[in-house]
């Protein structure tokens, strides 16, 4: 078993994570009870599939695994994301959605935590989580699941940049 938690952002325009790994799953909550959002995953060797939010307000989460390399898709075939993420073990980097419209990822993993960021340095968020025992690629989606939630909703609550502390 595994836990994964910490924050996506500042206390300002960001997102705590609290999720638990266990036999294949990963389940938790990203944000606070009003402004957050469930995470119910299913990993494999070869895949990671499940949903990110709520049965009616949510992402679907549908992604291959080939080694060090996840790819697939967030969200539905018009309204959402491809995601692409590597490690080497140590780095994660990689890209969630398409380059005008999407973010990149650059994140570190050493002794259990996992750092680094996510977007522009402008417009990005800090990455800060403890991850002791998880595999560093599926943290680094979880991150990456966290900041895309973020913006799914941001959009929506405010109508703009503002940020909001959950």
């Amino acid at each position: 078993m595994f836990a994964i938690s910490g924050r996506v952002g500042g206390v300002i325009g960001g997102f705590s994570v609290y999720c638990t790994g266990e036999n294949g799953t990963i389940s938790g909550r990203i944000g606070g009870l009003i402004r957050g959002g469930d995470i119910n995953l299913y990993y494999s060797n070869n895949e990671v599939r499940g949903r990110l939010g709520g049965a009616v307000i949510g992402k679907d989460v549908v992604l291959e695994r080939m080694d060090d390399t996840l790819f697939g898709r967030l969200g539905g075939g018009i309204d959402g994301r491809d995601l692409r993420l590597e490690t080497d073990g140590t780095k994660i980097w990689g890209r969630v959605g398409g380059e005008v419209i999407g973010f990149s990822a650059e994140l570190y993993w050493q002794d259990g935590f996992l750092s680094g960021r996510l977007g522009g340095q402008v417009f990005g968020h800090d990455v800060n989580l403890e991850a002791a025992g998880a595999d560093p690629l599926l943290a680094g989606l979880v991150a990456c699941l966290t900041y895309y939630y973020y913006q799914v909703t941001e959009s929506k609550h405010s109508g703009g940049a503002h940020g909001h502390s959950n």
